[in-house]
């Protein structure tokens, strides 16, 4: 059911954080450039990501060149050392006089607080590495050389909420607004659309997402930092979903805990994501949550077009969900952030937490993806799935090419048998139906960086305190075992 999210609450910036505290090689297609810091450099706190992911590797072959990554966030401060030169356009869509009397006039760009999630999500994309870290260091974009365009639909009010115009607090501005912003970002050229925020739906996203399908954009979403159904525009059909995991390869307490919906997931724990103060910009903060791993994703993505520009949106798809990572584990397989290992069974099913896999751009882009089928296969089959397959497939020029659209939850379920608790490395032969790593539980404060505004009216909370804890996650002492959460849900798509 892709619905579920109709009741819930206003759009939340979905930035979790922590304590603590970047470098760069760009290149184009299969050929290495000038790098923008010494990569020779010992790693920051929270660049953990950066070697885990092979990114240097990933960087000979592909940096972003020539592509365009969309940010839909809150306001952006372009002016800090990452993103100087870097933010072609910057756009509020909560400027519609249409509004009436709610009208305000807002200013894309901002500094401070409002400022800091969009900023921060940008820099993970494309940021040059200069910051105000130890020796000038700032975070490292995983597509240093894209170009960043910028939309505003979401703002930091007076009473800690988030919204677009003054009198409608229930997000319904920032439904329409993140509509409009998907829409402009297919028409100005957009490649990647990445959407680190959750949302209610309506009806336009629908149609603003075939837009997007048409001009061969790839859609990022992100979902929610609590264990809770995800939301608008990560449920809308062929949107690729992210979720979040550790340096442990774990899925965090604080995260999505199992969905059908989940395509992948990355990074998002412990990273550094930069952070504003009284004094300015701080490039060395250690954040976390799935804002990170959305950004991530979708600069990872950005590369890997890079690396193939005449490859269509499809067929990159195609790869980044054929080669996730994973490694031997016993006599079996688990999930990885690399491929390691030869002979390693393809992933033929979803897991309910970790979706396809983490994401693997640098084993990705060893693959040409211009011999692999040009429809999306992030795609859910089901009546209820809106953009419909058909609709999707209409959108980029495929009218009738669903046939690696992904099963509904009920048809997946005895596509491969699941994995006990007791055998969760025991691979299948028809391919791996998912054996990831034991989920860790780890105890994570809310951090209003830029906007923790975790709305949960369908449940009747009100916002999250975002000086506290989320009161359901009590896992103090916790020790990391691993759990069935991975294993139960490897047989696929049931809720």
């Amino acid at each position: 059911m892709a619905r579920p999210s109709r009741r819930r609450a206003a759009v939340a910036l979905a930035l979790v954080a922590g304590l603590g505290g970047g470098l760069l090689a760009p290149a184009t297609a299969g050929a290495a450039t000038t790098a923008h810091v010494p990569a020779a450099v010992q790693p920051l706190p929270g660049e953990w990501w950066w070697s885990a992911m092979g990114v240097d590797e990933l960087h000979r072959k592909g940096t972003g060149k020539g592509v365009t990554v969309a940010v839909i966030d809150g306001p952006i401060d372009s002016s800090v050392p990452e993103l100087r030169g870097r933010v072609a356009s910057s756009r509020s869509f909560c400027n519609d006089p249409r509004r009436g009397t709610d009208f305000v006039k807002r200013s894309p760009r901002a500094t401070g607080k409002d400022a800091e999630h969009a900023t921060s999500m940008a820099a993970l994309i494309a940021g040059s590495g200069k910051g105000t870290g130890p020796g000038g260091r700032g975070i490292r974009g995983i597509a240093p050389d894209a170009t960043i365009r910028h939309y505003a639909v979401s703002y930091l009010a007076a009473d800690g909420s988030y919204r677009c115009g003054v009198k409608l607090p229930d997000g319904t501005e920032q439904n329409q607004a993140i509509a409009d912003a998907i829409r402009q970002a297919a028409v100005d050229g957009a490649d990647v659309i990445s959407i680190s925020l959750v949302s209610n739906f309506t009806a336009s996203m629908v149609g603003a997402l075939q837009a997007a399908y048409g001009h061969d954009a790839i859609v990022v979403a992100g979902t929610p930092n609590e264990n809770v159904v995800p939301q608008w525009p990560g449920l809308g059909n062929g949107v690729l979903l992210v979720n979040t995991v550790d340096r442990q390869a774990r899925i965090p307490s604080f995260a999505v805990q199992g969905s059908p919906f989940i395509s992948l997931t990355a990074p998002g724990k412990d990273v550094m994501a930069a952070s504003y103060d009284a004094s300015g910009w701080h490039s060395e903060t250690v954040a976390s949550g799935s804002s990170i791993a959305t950004a991530l994703v979708s600069g990872g993505i950005a590369a890997l077009r890079s690396a193939y520009p005449s490859a269509t949106s499809g067929q990159i798809l195609h790869a980044v969900k054929d080669n996730v990572g994973l490694r031997k584990s016993g006599s079996g397989y688990e999930t990885w952030f690399r491929r390691v290992g030869t002979d390693l069974p393809p992933v033929r099913t979803a897991n309910k937490a970790y979706g396809w896999g983490i994401f693997d751009p640098t084993d990705a882009v060893a693959v040409d993806p211009t011999t692999l089928p040009k429809d999306n296969p992030f795609v859910r089959e089901g009546a209820a799935e809106e953009p419909s397959v058909a609709e999707v497939a209409a959108a980029m020029g495929l009218a009738g090419a669903s046939a690696s659209a992904s099963p509904t939850p009920s048809a997946s379920a005895s596509s491969a048998p699941a994995a006990s608790t007791s055998d969760a490395g025991t691979a299948q032969d028809s391919g791996t139906p998912w054996l990831p790593v034991g989920i860790g539980v780890v105890v994570v404060a809310l951090l209003a960086a830029g906007g923790v505004a975790l709305a949960r009216r369908s449940r009747g909370f009100g916002p999250i305190d975002p000086s506290h804890p989320d009161p359901s996650h009590t896992d103090e002492g916790a020790t990391g075992d691993p759990t069935s959460q991975g294993a139960v849900g490897a047989e696929g798509r049931k809720h």
